[in-house]
């Protein structure tokens, strides 16, 4: 999971932040039940320098019955509420502080046996707490006596999603029919229910939290558009809509301190608001590829968000927004205005004596009419959201909130699932001369782009014997494998590097050679000198050849000692890639985790391809680390090609890597065509490539075909003795599950910190 290096497998279905005294945050998943490893909720603390949660929980409760759904957290940051599949509920409470926490937990009885509740809510002043079941059941009651205020069996036909107001007086509640309500949360008496239309369906809702602008969001799905709409609840009049995400909503959320609105999407798409102008102030598109984000909440004191899906686990996201004024910075600023106005004061009296002739004030012209600041309702304009910037707060009544404190009881930030944060896009028109029209040009120069990414995903699937696909138009993409490490495609553009600062990273570590970047047209050189102008990161080269197993296991030592030094040194996060992030970063990545971090190899991989879709080489792995231990013993290997109307027969693979072919000279005499070639011990995979055509020879080892149906020869190269200890170690370390012995672990270590670097 993103954000958290547990080692323990399962699939995340809840999250959510716990805001603890002098910002000390925390954060709690849930993950369902996977194999032997039971469901459970975790407990992370979260560290605000680098915008990541700490590798390993701080407090666990196992959940013997069910899965947890929905997690609701109570104001104080005391004690929360899980309910789970099985119908149940579970109040704990939570004791201690920092790493020393310990998890009370007890059922909460008045909703044991009620069916599944997707939706629980606290108030903001704590006084109540909410439930929806998915059978439309609504309940509220008084915390922490639990009195019943409302046992509502019809309020809705399934519950969607619920929200207390700032005040703590309303609740808003939909409906999977796509209704709204709106309820009294002190008596449980139904208030109104949100007007749409019959091609419309309300799906997610929260009240905003400035104090000042009191309205209700909801996302409404009208056809195949998916809006954000907004309700005045002085009136519960609709006052109009925008377009943001433009896909449909799974989890919406508002910042604290009301300044910003998260949505995230069905396909793991999130897009932050700024809600004073409602404009998208950060963007991180395939955050969650492919995948629902199932739970968006803001960090309470940072600019952070906290994501969840099943596919992807928990991420924890840094917004590239405008940063935050200080008090401090406040008060300097309305001192300096003082101090100006002082000085203009005396210098206007001493010199001008029309100082006192003031001009008579005019009347202030009258403030106007809501409906002509946003436009009509059920408009698609994307301007009338402009007014809402800039005047809406003048236009509404403001409403007096009993729980609202004149400073907002948080501030609010955000952070790396990462998985990836976008920065705002910039568009530069540039005016072009000719008779070619520039939207002919761009999609040319689209296709040229496209078809280049489906030769190297091509050539990638058949070198690889996996389907992989790249495409680097799409931009770089990245996943969190631990909170400390990222893996991820190529660098295109010098910008890519300030995405990769904004979610913490410390040091850039690349694995391709100068042909890679060449093939896309990367500029390399730009990229490392505009790194090198910021003192907070480093790029760093370690080159490996491209679908190459063998090349990746002799260079591995050189490459993770390399990487290993710059870890130390840098600290922070560590951003792996090389062209897609699908080969040799995701083994490096496991090199280092193996090696340096403690992972039995099994462990580190299952983690890997939780996170991200790749295909690293395990036994070039394996087979490195072999080679640490033991050294290298080469034999003599001969491989043939019974053909004599072949007009040429080549092998790939083996040590040179399938992006190379050796030629085999044909013996007349024997009819055959003949390799003879000196090879390390250890297992390689190769084809041959006849008149052109990649095939295997079944006379011959041949591996069994993976998921994709890809098979390759192979030979096994060992050693001539297969009782010595250094054959049994090799037998050990090459095994499917290997592991570390802690001497083994700390000779390895000496190995690479004596490793002397190239240049």
């Amino acid at each position: 999971m993103e954000g958290s290096s547990s080692r323990s497998e399962g699939s995340v279905t809840c999250g959510t932040w716990i805001r603890r005294p002098e910002n000390a945050h925390l954060a709690v998943v849930g993950k369902a039940r996977h194999g032997d490893q039971p469901s459970m909720l975790e407990i992370f603390s979260f560290d605000p320098k680098t915008s990541s949660l700490f590798p390993f929980p701080s407090a666990m409760y196992v959940i013997e019955e069910g899965e947890p759904v929905s997690i609701a957290v109570h104001p104080s940051g005391d004690d929360f509420v899980c309910s789970t599949t099985v119908g149940a509920c579970k109040w704990i409470e939570l004791r201690g502080h920092g790493d020393n926490i310990e998890l009370l937990a007890k059922d909460l009885v008045p909703l044991q046996g009620t069916g599944l509740q997707k939706c629980l809510a606290f108030s903001f002043d704590g006084s109540r707490f909410a439930s929806g079941g998915v059978d439309g059941n609504l309940r509220i009651f008084e915390w922490p006596s639990l009195n019943i205020i409302l046992d509502e069996p019809r309020a809705h036909k399934s519950f969607q999603d619920m929200d207390f107001s700032l005040d703590s007086e309303f609740l808003a509640t939909t409906s999977s029919d796509g209704s709204g309500r709106i309820w009294k949360a002190d008596d449980g008496v139904p208030v109104t229910s949100l007007t749409r239309n019959s091609d419309e369906k309300i799906e997610l809702c929260r009240f905003s939290k400035d104090g000042t602008k009191p309205f209700l969001f909801c996302t409404v799905q009208k056809g195949n558009k998916a809006l954000t709409a907004v309700w005045d609840i002085s009136t519960w009049e609709r006052i109009g809509h925008k377009r943001l995400l433009r896909k449909p909503a799974s989890k919406m959320s508002v910042s604290l301190d009301g300044k910003y609105l998260a949505l995230g999407s069905k396909d793991g798409d999130v897009c932050v608001v700024e809600v004073k102008k409602m404009v998208i102030s950060h963007w991180s598109k395939k955050l969650h590829l492919g995948s629902c984000i199932a739970s968006l909440e803001f960090c309470p004191s940072e600019r952070v968000v906290l994501t969840t899906s099943k596919e992807w686990g928990a991420m924890v996201t840094k917004l590239t927004v405008p940063a935050d004024w200080k008090d401090w910075q406040i008060y300097l600023l309305l001192l300096g205005l003082f101090l100006a106005s002082a000085v203009a004061f005396y210098i206007v009296f001493e010199k001008s004596d029309l100082f006192w002739n003031f001009p008579i004030g005019r009347d202030q012209p009258a403030r106007p009419n809501l409906e002509s600041l946003m436009g009509d309702p059920q408009s698609d304009d994307q301007n009338i959201w402009g007014a809402f910037g800039v005047g809406i707060s003048s236009a509404l009544p403001i409403q007096t909130f009993k729980s609202y404190a004149s400073k907002p009881p948080c501030s609010v930030s955000t952070v790396g699932m990462m998985n990836s944060v976008d920065r705002p896009r910039i568009v530069i028109v540039k005016a072009v001369s000719g008779s070619a029209s520039s939207s002919k040009m761009s999609n040319a120069n689209a296709n040229v782009k496209e078809e280049i990414s489906e030769t190297y995903s091509n050539t990638m699937t058949e070198a690889m014997g996996a389907v992989l696909t790249y495409r680097h138009e799409l931009g770089l993409n990245y996943n969190f494998i631990r909170p400390d490490l990222i893996v991820g495609s190529c660098l295109q553009t010098p910008e890519d590097v300030d995405k990769l600062r904004s979610v913490g990273v410390k040091t850039i570590f690349c694995l391709q050679q100068d042909s890679d970047l060449e093939y896309f047209g990367v500029d390399i050189t730009a990229i490392r000198a505009y790194a090198s102008t910021h003192d907070d990161i480093e790029h760093l080269r370690a080159e490996i050849r491209d679908f190459d197993s063998f090349d990746l296991r002799m260079r591995l030592p050189a490459v993770v000692s390399k990487l290993h030094k710059a870890i130390n040194q840098n600290g922070g996060v560590t951003y792996i890639h090389c062209t897609a992030g699908l080969g040799r970063a995701p083994a490096t990545a496991l090199a280092y985790m193996f090696w340096i971090q403690g992972y039995k190899l099994s462990e580190a991989n299952n983690l890997l391809l939780s996170k991200r879709s790749c295909f690293p080489k395990l036994d070039a792995i394996k087979s490195a680390t072999a080679d640490i231990l033991t050294g290298l013993i080469k034999k003599l290997v001969t491989l043939t090609w019974e053909c004599s109307t072949c007009s040429n027969v080549e092998v790939s693979g083996l040590d040179i890597g399938w992006g190379q072919r050796i030629p085999m000279k044909f013996d007349k005499e024997r009819g055959l065509w003949i390799l003879q070639k000196e090879l390390p011990e250890g297992r390689y995979e190769y084809k041959y490539v006849v008149d052109g055509e990649w095939t295997c020879n079944y006379y011959e080892l041949v591996t069994p075909a993976n998921k994709d149906g890809h098979v390759n020869n192979y030979v096994q190269v060992t050693d001539d003795d297969p009782n010595s200890i250094t054959a049994a170690l090799r037998a050990r370390l090459t095994s499917n599950d290997p592991n570390l012995t802690t001497s083994e672990r700390l000779q390895i270590r000496q190995f690479l910190e004596a490793y002397q670097l190239e240049g």
